[in-house]
């Protein structure tokens, strides 16, 4: 227990740094010295820690920052560039593009915080349950349209009630979406909590997936979900343990990120053939937020 809590130390360390230092160069061999580390024992812990490699990390908290700097200020781009530690502004628009899928000018344009690399912390108190740490591969900020959703749909008692019925309640509504046989094969399946009208205790719950137009049947319920930014956590394992990450989330990981969660719609999004019962189930869980403040630290007027 003692080594572990050294190596969360070292590495918290080394990450503490980085956020601070995105413009300067941060090579292995020198953050491996600063926490007194051979090169191949931090590479090691590290990617243990963090499931990605420094320079997977570094690179994409880089244009991470340089997305919100594009959104919340007025800063040039060459200038943007070379605060996120890029040397000049074709590579940093070059990189941008293969990540984000479009130009820095039409990501500003656009005014949406789309697909932003959330820091990674090492403390204790922020981390999840060791044994779920795995089932965790990202959590991101992202953005989604109005969409509507047509499905099957349930009263639920949630997360933080007296009597969670989760567990057993919501596999029995995506049979019962399954049985109808309602959507194109190889569409993805979202459930969609309403917590906007519910509580965080009970609320409804709608199995089903994005419809253009609300369907001319009794059989089924509807939900337009409207555009709003959401924080996005990446899952892969049973679904049953989901319910933990959840409660970590918003115990830990929320109150310390710079986003105040909204009482309106989370999403669980399924890829096509789920199976709720399935030993490993990947699937992403979106939970509507306001940015209140940067997500990565940089020099910028309050919000």
């Amino acid at each position: 227990m003692g080594n572990r809590r050294l190596q969360l130390s070292r590495i918290q360390q080394v990450l503490d740094h980085v956020h601070h230092n995105l413009d300067k160069p941060l090579a292995v061999p020198e953050l491996a010295e600063l926490c007194g580390l051979s090169r191949w024992q931090f590479n090691r812990i590290f990617t243990h820690q963090t499931g990605l490699s420094l320079g997977r990390y570094v690179r994409e908290l880089r244009l991470s920052q340089a997305a919100e700097m594009l959104l919340f200020t007025n800063q040039r781009l060459i200038d943007i560039a070379l605060a996120c530690g890029f040397s000049c502004d074709i590579s940093f628009s070059r990189s941008f593009k293969q990540h984000f899928g479009c130009a820095p000018v039409k990501y500003r344009q656009r005014g949406l915080p789309c697909l932003l690399k959330t820091p990674m912390s090492c403390h204790p108190d922020l981390l999840p349950p060791e044994s779920l740490r795995s089932r965790v591969p990202g959590i991101r900020l992202d953005f989604k349209p109005t969409f509507t959703v047509a499905g099957v749909a349930g009263l639920v008692s949630g997360l933080f009630s007296d009597r969670p019925d989760f567990n057993e309640k919501l596999p029995l509504l995506w049979r019962q979406f399954s049985s109808t046989n309602y959507g194109a094969a190889g569409q993805s399946r979202i459930g969609v909590l309403d917590i906007a009208r519910g509580s965080d205790e009970t609320f409804t719950y709608l199995a089903g997936t994005e419809v253009q137009e609300q369907p001319e049947t009794d059989t089924l319920n509807c939900i337009t979900v409207p555009a709003r930014n959401y924080v996005v956590i990446a899952f892969h394992g049973p679904l049953a343990s989901l319910a933990e990450i959840l409660k970590w989330f918003f115990q830990a990981w929320l109150p310390n990120s710079g986003c105040e969660a909204l009482h309106a719609y989370d999403l669980e999004i399924y890829p096509p053939g789920l199976i709720p019962s399935a030993p490993h189930v990947s699937m992403e869980y979106w939970i509507p937020v306001k940015l209140c403040r940067p997500m990565i630290s940089w020099d910028a007027p309050n919000c």
